[in-house]
């Protein structure tokens, strides 16, 4: 369950990064300041990706079944 709770934290974080750096972008802020944002929330998602087949691996949470399967 914490796993859980881990993963929908940094998919906040994650959107929320994005709408700074859309915020940067309309109001024309600088350009780097965009960038660290958009850097960010790249950094999150390797770590939600990282964190996920961690996570499968260590068999703390399980795949959906395929269909038909």
């Amino acid at each position: 369950m914490l796993i859980k709770l881990l993963i929908v934290l940094l998919l906040i974080f994650m959107i929320g990064n994005l709408l700074l750096g859309l915020k940067a972008l309309v109001s024309g802020q600088d350009p780097r300041l965009m960038s660290r944002y958009i850097g960010r929330r790249l950094l999150f998602a390797v770590i939600i990706l990282l964190l996920l087949v961690l996570a499968m691996a260590g068999g703390l949470i399980q795949p959906n079944p395929t269909p038909g399967g």
